[in-house]
């Protein structure tokens, strides 16, 4: 494109033009705005200055709205109940039943004073609830709940109150037992008997005749724990007679003894004073058989007053005719009244073991009705058989005592009481001639067991029971006395 010089010439005066022309003049600079005044009073008076806004109110916690948080859909609330109706703090292990791992471990509360039990948010499924530290395989003791979605459940367990051995268990339908709780207080009471009657006529091989069998026996405890006061109360009976074809009723086990303790304890668990006061004695009238190869033999009874009877006994042919009875019912019967110091020993408590040791120093009174007690003096095949009537007695000294208790894993039980007493005063009436002979001593124990062998095929259990008594105002020999019942039960089917 060609362009003529014209028209450059032109364009370039028509730029310079423009660049030469003035611009307009910039905006004057405002004066700041004052602030607005209030006009001034008519007396003069410089006007009040506009106050400060007010701060914001703080808003009160009470009016916030928490955020919701999403409540469990599905879990188990188990609840531990004894077959006293006493709710039990006993801590228990959850496992899954398909894995066989522990999902959850709680304890039992004590719902009569308004303790809730814990909400163990569980998936839906089978559960198997045993006692804390069993394993998954236990056969006994044991209980299986279900958790179903979208579902709360209640689950109760009922235990023996001493042994905590599993009574029964399933799912809560209606309202919860209420329970009952008696604070610081626990009471046991059982008892029970066996009798049997046995008629044989015209029998081969045997005695024709009637028999029977009685057994009676009791025991009753209680005991108080409240702060600084403790007492316990404890009493026990047994009774055991026969009534054989061919003699009369006689006893094969006879005592009744009780004993009561009051301790208050000295700001601690462990020391304080106490008094105690117990009692034993026999229920039915006692018999001794005598056996003689001669046709006949004799008695010969020593009187406290110093006279002396003489008796005939197998003069007939029956076995009553050989039997001599030598106390009447409750004889003798001995009361026993101390004072002192009480301090528990051991107190041990762990998982598998379970020790309690007590002992008590004191001072002691002991009185003892005879009601015509005779004692045998020398052997039963002296001729004639010399037998002593043995006075009421008391006397009083020293006391030292002792009891313990021991459990080991459920299974193994043991239980000894000691006491000894240590006379002052009438020790001249005591047939012994040494102080260590005139001790009256009393040591009784208990032990058992009972342990499945075979799991579910095979349990064996046993009791051991034995008492030495030393009461030297009644004789000189050591009365001893021990009962062994053992027993093995095989389940084929």
């Amino acid at each position: 494109m060609r362009y003529s010089w014209g028209s450059i010439i032109l364009v370039v005066a028509l730029c310079v033009r423009a660049w030469a022309q003035p611009q307009p003049p910039a905006d004057p600079p405002q004066p700041p705005q004052q602030q607005e005044q209030a006009p001034p009073d008519t007396t003069g008076a410089p006007a009040e200055p506009t106050p400060p806004a007010a701060p914001a109110e703080p808003i009160d916690p009470a009016d916030m709205t928490p955020t919701a948080t999403e409540a469990p859909t599905s879990g188990l609330r188990v609840h531990v109940l004894s077959s006293s109706n006493v709710y039990l703090p006993m801590s228990f292990d959850i496992f899954s039943v398909v894995t066989h791992q522990v999902v959850a471990s709680s304890a039992g509360v004590i719902e009569s004073r308004g303790e809730v039990p814990p909400l163990l948010e569980l998936k839906p499924g089978n559960y198997k609830i045993v006692r804390s530290g069993a394993p998954f395989e236990s056969r006994v003791d044991f209980a299986i709940a279900t958790v179903v979605p979208d579902t709360v459940t209640d689950f109760l367990i009922v235990v023996d109150p001493d042994s905590l051995e599993f009574r029964g268990s399933g799912p809560v339908v209606g309202e919860l037992p209420r329970g009952v709780e008696i604070a610081g207080i626990r009471l046991s009471l059982n008892g029970g008997g066996t009798i049997l009657f046995n008629q044989t006529r015209n029998a081969v091989g045997t005695t024709s005749g009637t028999s029977s069998q009685l057994g009676l026996f009791g025991n009753f405890g209680l005991v108080i724990d409240r702060g600084v006061h403790f007492i316990d109360v404890n009493a026990e009976m047994k009774l055991d007679l026969l009534d054989q074809a061919t003699g009369s009723v006689m006893p094969t086990h006879d005592r009744f003894s009780a004993s009561g303790l009051y301790s208050y304890k000295l700001h601690n668990e462990f020391l304080g004073p106490y008094v105690r006061a117990s009692m034993r004695t026999r229920i039915f009238p006692g018999y001794i058989y005598l056996e003689r190869d001669a046709p006949s033999g004799t008695v010969m009874i020593e009187h406290t007053d110093g006279t002396t009877e003489l008796r005939q006994f197998g003069t007939q042919a029956n076995p009553d005719n050989l039997r001599i009875r030598v106390a009447e019912p409750f004889a003798p019967l001995q009361l026993q009244e101390e004072l002192g110091v009480n301090l528990k020993a051991i107190d041990l408590d762990l998982i598998v073991l379970k020790l309690n040791v007590g002992t008590r120093l004191g001072f002691g009174f002991r009185q003892a009705f005879t009601h015509g007690l005779l004692v045998m003096r020398g052997h039963d095949t002296d001729e004639p058989v010399r037998f002593r009537e043995v006075d009421d007695y008391t006397t009083l000294g020293p006391v030292i005592g002792a009891n313990a208790t021991v459990t080991f894993a459920r299974w193994l039980f043991g239980s000894a009481q000691f006491g000894l007493l240590a006379p002052l005063v009438n020790t001249d009436a005591s047939q012994s001639d040494n102080s260590g002979g005139r001790l009256l001593i009393d040591l009784s124990g208990t032990a058992g067991f009972k342990v499945p062998i075979l799991t579910n095929l095979l349990f064996a259990s046993a009791d051991y029971t034995f008492r030495l008594e030393r009461d030297a105002f009644i004789t000189a020999e050591t009365q001893f006395e021990h009962a062994l019942m053992a027993r093995a039960v095989v389940t084929l089917f």
